[in-house]
């Protein structure tokens, strides 16, 4: 029995030894490959690697930017999980999530489904319109979106006066404060997606629609039936990515509610990455800020996987 383990264990350690030999002439065999791919995991790795690992380090230290760090465990991550400033700003990270995805998807899909039918003159340069708003300065935007939402003398209290309604308070109550965060959000933002789902479009086979035309459907089934159902991948594209921006929001609340450093009224619009922004810069608790990092990337592979489960599910 001894003897059997022993020519079992020896065997063990020559097809060791062979696998090793063997991975090593591999990549001695392709080393001008691995050369000339190199230069991109020396980079990743660098700025990615590296900052990932020491922040997951940095995520179970008392840190305040000087000194050493301390080893505080999970100290930080209780401190977060039990603070009242977490839970709102998860709360309206999550409004956020929930009233614009929809709004996102649907409605650039839709948008994107006008500008490339071809009955829509000078379909291109609304292509183009469209876009600027992306490539536009945040600070800019924001800075529109306060005069037209100004108290007094904004463009859209005008408005809702000249025709018998009565002014909103955008910038100083909580529900049309996140009102007008989304907005923005949509604005900003709207060009890109639409972008993303034209291309989509412009991929369908158009015998597919006048294949639809001759059965007798209308612009309406052809929609639901041909657009949807092959633009499915991108839609779930175009809503992980939506779904990354909107629990990372940051600077749309912060600019727009410069003079409460990102809060609104009442902490109404404050989301998860001004908390972390205030808690690192402002508190000096990078530890604690770190953690939260963490936590809204934890958040948002949770709830991106559960996208594509849904997919999966309404695919099946």
């Amino acid at each position: 029995m001894t003897a059997q383990k022993e020519m079992s264990g020896l065997h063990l350690r020559v097809s060791e030894r062979r696998n090793r030999v063997s991975l090593w002439r591999t990549l001695w065999k392709h080393r001008m490959e691995y050369l000339l791919i190199s230069p991109f995991f020396i980079i990743f790795g660098i700025f990615h690697g590296y900052p990932l690992v020491w922040s997951l380090w940095l995520s179970f230290q008392k840190w305040q930017g000087i000194g050493e760090p301390k080893w505080f465990g999970l100290g930080n991550y209780e401190r977060l999980l039990n603070s009242d400033r977490i839970w709102n700003a998860l709360g309206n990270s999550l409004i956020f999530l929930v009233i614009m995805l929809p709004i996102i998807v649907g409605g650039t899909l839709i948008l994107a489904t006008i500008l490339n039918s071809p009955k829509v003159i000078g379909r291109r340069v609304f292509r183009v319109l469209f876009f600027l708003p992306y490539v536009t300065s945040a600070v800019i935007v924001a800075i529109i979106f306060q005069l037209l939402l100004n108290d007094n003398f904004g463009w859209v209290n005008g408005m809702l006066s000249a025709v018998g309604l009565p002014r909103i308070s955008w910038l100083g109550e909580p529900w049309p404060a996140r009102a007008a965060v989304m907005m923005m959000i949509f604005w900003s933002g709207a060009g890109y997606n639409v972008l993303i789902m034209l291309g989509g479009l412009q991929g369908i086979p158009l015998e597919l629609y006048d294949a639809a035309s001759v059965d007798g459907a209308n612009t309406l089934q052809k929609f639901f039936l041909i657009t949807v159902p092959m633009m499915r991948g991108v839609i779930l594209f175009v809503g992980i990515t939506a779904t990354i921006g909107l629990l990372n929001l940051f600077s749309q609340p912060w600019l727009l509610f410069s003079s409460t450093q990102g809060l609104g009224p009442n902490q109404s619009v404050a989301t998860l990455n001004t908390i972390q922004y205030s808690t690192a810069f402002q508190s000096a608790r990078y530890g604690e800020a770190t953690a939260l990092g963490f936590i809204i990337g934890v958040l948002v592979i949770v709830i991106s996987l559960i996208q594509l489960r849904i997919t999966r599910v309404v695919e099946a």
